[in-house]
């Protein structure tokens, strides 16, 4: 958060977000950026287990506000499969759970935020299943 966000990836090196289209290009490496701040809805669930229940608040408010699927770019489908729309399921199912043992928590949270925005990007994957055997081809 501190360094890379809204970028998809922190660059470990310089301690800066690499964000696609602004950052030079890896060429095929890039296809799991899609400027949908990755590394943050990857790492929703983490923190509920790790017990950083504020940073979760915190991190759930932002993807909910700010995260869209709009940008023009090829992606990689599996990194998007289980990163983002895995993301946002395991998210939504632990701010369920979270606001369940705690309901002074995400109170804002209406419980189906996180569910339409996995229909939105699962709905952009679907076309890539479209093949003889409905599993995606691979990057030539």
């Amino acid at each position: 958060m501190k360094y890379a966000y809204p970028a998809d990836e922190l660059m470990p090196l310089s301690c800066r977000g690499r964000i696609r289209g602004i950052t030079p290009s890896r060429g095929d490496v890039d296809d799991c950026l899609g400027n949908f701040s990755l590394t943050l809805v990857d790492t929703l669930d983490t923190l509920v287990v790790i017990g950083a229940l504020d940073e979760f608040e915190l991190a759930l408010r932002l993807v909910v506000d700010n995260v869209r699927f709009d940008s023009d770019f090829i992606v990689s489908v599996f990194e998007t499969n289980i990163r983002v729309l895995g993301g946002l399921l395991s998210g939504h199912l632990l701010a369920e759970l979270v606001r369940g043992k705690n309901p002074s928590r995400l109170q804002w949270y209406n419980n189906r935020q996180l569910l339409k925005m996995a229909e939105d990007i699962g709905n952009r994957l679907l076309p890539a299943f479209n093949t003889s055997s409905g599993i995606p081809y691979s990057r030539d």
